[in-house]
């Protein structure tokens, strides 16, 4: 899973540069990777906070069928 996020990653940042190193004005790459930035941030946290809540609660569900 690990390997798929920093790949994920990789072509982000590859995207990021590639168009910051285009011909597109300036302040055009500037909105596009603040909204680009602002998406990922709405997709990313929650999952991220739900994939903790999850592994939390399973933890909790393997000390209790442990007892």
């Amino acid at each position: 899973m690990r390997v798929y996020i920093i790949a994920l990653l990789i072509v982000i940042v590859g995207a990021h540069i590639a168009m910051w190193t285009s011909d597109m004005p300036r302040d055009l790459a500037l909105k596009l990777t603040l909204i680009n930035a602002a998406g990922w941030a709405v997709v990313l946290i929650p999952v991220c906070g739900v994939a903790r809540w999850a592994a939390h609660h399973r933890v909790k569900n393997d000390d209790q069928d442990d007892a």
